[in-house]
């Protein structure tokens, strides 16, 4: 009898140590050996060591499912009841946009809505209960933010003018959002919809994409400045990226562990905003040495960039892009943190 319930409690300690491994899959564009893909893999080992292996992750890349936009068909399941290709991803704006438009996340990329880091991390934290309840609405868990980089136009000419950027054709989504497209349109921007995995070939293609927007590293990464050598040295949004986990994966994870977790990335989100700092400088650098040409603009250009930018967001509220409340609030937050 001793030996029975002997048996009974290491079989049932062993099934709950099975019930508690899990492997998490997760899409991520970040670049190879970069900043971000170091401190994502250091995310994983400290996951796993503080879980003692029960929780594991497994990086894929978002490029190989066919951008943001496939990544967001894969966190469904093929058939009711099985279980979904991946269990989570790590999203740009404009993925995140794409998921959750009712978020209204792209309010937040308003050129010169922010002054510095330390407005934007201000400002998603603030309204993180907020939009995470959109992600809980998809059957997400948002664990949280951290940011990639500041975006600047690369272009096939030099620019150093509003006139000059609206003469070409830019791709800025390569989501399929229509209305942010709709919205450049209205401030007078000519546009192409290139799906982010054809960009770099329409870019070399006569009367294809003559420039974009994005952040240097991946600028760099991605071999873009080779067909758009120009970077127009005018950062007007910060790139944040957000980690999300599929509700069922997570909820298969015991509460202790994710208690873990969530404290582990919280430091990781600190790590991130450490090694960004000087993130765009040094890629900008690597920009250069590998022939592209950053052109700098006077003061008074960049009032004039900055005010015609700040005027054509205004196009974005009337397609829906942004929310003129969840703005209105933003602007209000940063106004009082700034003592105006």
């Amino acid at each position: 009898m001793k030996r029975i319930v002997v048996s009974a409690v290491m079989a049932g300690m062993a099934a709950l140590s099975f019930a508690q491994s899990v492997t998490l899959k997760i899409a991520s564009i970040a670049p190879a050996r970069s900043a971000w893909e170091i401190e994502a893999k250091r995310l994983a080992q400290t996951w796993s060591k503080e879980t003692d292996g029960r929780v594991t992750m497994q990086f894929m890349s978002t490029n190989a499912m066919g951008g943001e936009d496939g990544v967001i068909q894969k966190l469904n399941s093929v058939r009711p009841g099985q279980k979904a290709p991946i269990d989570g991803g790590i999203f740009t704006n404009l993925g995140m946009a794409s998921l959750v438009p009712d978020a209204h996340i792209l309010t937040l990329s308003v050129p010169f809505l922010f002054r510095d880091q330390e407005e934007v991390d201000l400002v998603y934290e603030a309204f993180k209960p907020q939009v995470a309840k959109e992600f809980e609405k998809k059957g997400q868990v948002l664990l949280g933010y951290f940011p990639i980089g500041w975006a600047y136009y690369f272009t096939k000419s030099p620019v150093r003018t509003p006139e000059e950027l609206k003469k070409l054709r830019l791709c800025v989504s390569g989501m399929g959002i229509s209305a942010l497209t709709d919205a450049y349109k209205l401030a007078g921007y000519t546009t192409m919809d290139v799906p982010t995995s054809k960009m770099l070939s329409s870019m070399k293609t006569p009367g294809g994409v003559e420039g974009f927007y994005t952040i240097p590293m991946y600028g760099y990464a991605a071999q873009y400045y080779k067909a758009v050598p120009y970077i127009l040295n005018v950062p007007f949004t910060c790139v944040m990226v957000a980690f999300i986990v599929s509700e069922k994966s997570w909820n298969a994870i015991s509460a202790a562990d994710r208690a873990k977790l969530v404290a582990a990335f919280e430091v990781a989100q600190k790590n991130f905003r450490v090694a960004t700092v000087n993130s765009d400088k040094e890629y900008l650098d690597l920009l250069r040495k590998a022939g592209a040409t950053v052109v700098d603009v006077t003061e008074e250009e960049r009032n004039v960039l900055e005010e015609s930018m700040r005027h054509d967001s205004f196009a974005l509220a009337k397609t829906g892009v942004m929310d003129q409340k969840f703005y209105d609030e933003v602007v209000a937050l940063l106004k009082k943190h700034r003592g105006e």
